[in-house]
Parts: structure tokens; sequence; C-alpha cells
């Protein structure tokens, strides 16, 4: 396990595992977008299931959360803070999500599955939430 997460308005508590964020990690728990994803990075990626009926498994609820909510990232004795600055939809295919902001403060960048296509059985979009360290 490399942390675990904390997110209060959104009844969320996890632990987070390392990357790459494969089927088969998902299924374990919440994990690292990237296989090289280092606590040390600017922007920790960090990705985890929604289900439409599975209330409170891994992000379902983080669609509860709203800009100004914070999240604990513990790590060790350690406890990261962050708060929600921004969250957007993308579609699964914009992976620049991931990338580093080079100059900016550190951050958390949490993706789930967003869009329900239920004809399809595919999720259209990604639902990203970005919070910004808390010094």
């Amino acid at each position: 396990m490399a942390g675990y997460i904390e997110i209060p308005d959104a009844d969320i508590k996890e632990p987070v595992y390392p990357g790459p964020a494969t089927p088969e990690q998902l299924n374990r728990g919440v994990s690292f977008a990237e296989e090289n994803e280092s606590l040390d990075d600017q922007n920790i990626s960090i990705a985890g299931h929604t289900f439409i009926d599975r209330p409170n498994y891994q992000f379902t609820n983080l669609k509860a959360a709203k800009k100004g909510s914070m999240v604990y990232f513990k790590v060790g004795n350690e406890t990261r803070k962050y708060k929600m600055t921004s969250i957007r939809d993308v579609k699964p295919t914009d992976v620049g999500v991931l990338d580093e902001q080079k100059g900016k403060d550190k951050q958390l960048t949490l993706i789930t599955c967003d869009d329900y296509n239920e004809k399809t059985g595919v999720w259209e979009k990604r639902k990203i939430f970005v919070a910004t360290e808390v010094k």
C-alpha cells in the first residue's frame, strides 16, 4: 500500500495501491494511475472505480466533493492536506491530466468514470478532481 486517502465531504476512506491502474489493480482498490508514480511528484494521479449500484465503493461518492472540499492523503506518519480546486470531465483518451505541471503547487489528480451510457454499457467520460496541496 502506498498510502491512504480520505475525503470527508464524499465519505471516502480508501487505501491507495501502487500503479499502474490496470483493471486487475483497480479490483483491489484505488491506485496510482501510472506505474512510475512517486510520492514526490508534483502531480500525483490516483484512479478509482465508480459504480451505479455500489454507492460506497471506491470513488463512486466522489461526485459529492465540491471545490473547497478537503482531501487528506496519509503516507506513513505524515498526513498531506489538499483542497479541491477543479472538477471537470474529459474524454477517456485525454491522458494529459496525468502530466506534471512544472512550476505549479503539488496536487492530487483523482480520476474516475462518468457519464454511463446504458445502451452501450460504456462510461463515456472521465471525471477529474484536482486538489492542490495546503501548506
